[in-house]
Formats: structure tokens, C-alpha cells, sequence
């Protein structure tokens, strides 16, 4: 059933290709949106990276189609939908970027390679019909995410301070 629930919404959608770009680049505002507002009350920058990811899964939940457009329709989209999903990682890896202190940076291929198993994870539980089980995912991601930049110890206190802010 999910193959077949796979093929026809993939087939509708490239039946559709007119409007891709339009509706990606609203889909792509629409997240930023979500994630910076959630990222503007926050004054320590591991908190603006927690509630980032918390942002782009709820809005995974809540807007599954558009979520759907960003991970998944975009790969298979031709002429250019692969290039507009590189673009979108690398445009969330550059806010990532952008809120890390110079101190803790890493190579800017860490934040693609973070942003895109963000992506990759969403993608998964979209195609598995499994989203409402992302959201219990959300300290595991942002324990992930973190820890380059932080070693598991704190990577893993933000994990759970995460936790218990959406409890």
C-alpha cells in the first residue's frame, strides 16, 4: 500500500512541475519563518539550534505536503529541483553557521552534512507514515546537531533541556 501510495503522489506531483518553483520557494520562506521565530527569544546560541530543530519538525507535522515538497518531490523534480534542494540545505547550514560562536565552528561541510540528515530523517518518517514518532525524536536530533559543536556531555544537557521545554 505504501508503494503504491509512494507512486501516486509522486506521479501527481511531476504532473505538476509548472508550479514547483513557486511552491518550493513559498515552502523553503514558510520553514524559515518557523525557525526564526522560534530562534529570536533566545539569547544562548545551543538554545536558538534546540528550538530550530523543534521548529522544522513541527512544521514537518504540521505541514507534511510542504515538508514533502523540500525533502523528497525536490530530488525528482527535473530541470532543477536538485538544485534547489542543495540550495536549501546549504541556506539552513549557513543559518546554523550563523548562530554558532566563531570558537566553535566547524567546516562548513559539518553543517551541510547536520542539516542534510535533518532532512534525510524528516524524509524517512514522511515516506514511513511515521511523523508523529519524529516528534519524539526531537531531543535525540538536537543531541545530534549539537554535538559537534559541543561533545556529548552538553550536547546531551541541551537534548534534555529541549525535552522538558516541550513538556
Amino acid at each position: 500500500m505504501y508503494i503504491v501510495r509512494a507512486y501516486l503522489d509522486t506521479f501527481a506531483f511531476m504532473n505538476s512541475s509548472d508550479e514547483f518553483p513557486a511552491e518550493f520557494s513559498g515552502a523553503v520562506g514558510r520553514l524559515q519563518v518557523a525557525v526564526l521565530e522560534v530562534c529570536r527569544p533566545q539569547d544562548e546560541w545551543p538554545a536558538k539550534v534546540a528550538k530550530s530543530v523543534a521548529a522544522t519538525v513541527d512544521f514537518a507535522v504540521s505541514e507534511p505536503s510542504e515538508i514533502r515538497l523540500l525533502t523528497i518531490e525536490a530530488l525528482i523534480q527535473r530541470p532543477d529541483g536538485g538544485r534547489r534542494y542543495v540550495r536549501m540545505v546549504e541556506h539552513f547550514a549557513e543559518l546554523l553557521r550563523s548562530v554558532t560562536p566563531e570558537d566553535r565552528r566547524r567546516p562548513a561541510s559539518t553543517e551541510m552534512a547536520l542539516v542534510g540528515g535533518l532532512a534525510t530523517t524528516i524524509a524517512h518518517h514522511l515516506r514511513s507514515d511515521t511523523l508523529e514518532e519524529l516528534l519524539q525524536t526531537v531531543p535525540e536530533l538536537v543531541e545530534f546537531t549539537l554535538l559537534p559543536y559541543l561533545g556529548h556531555e552538553e550536547a546531551k544537557r541541551w537534548a534534555e533541556w529541549t525535552a522538558a521545554s516541550r513538556s
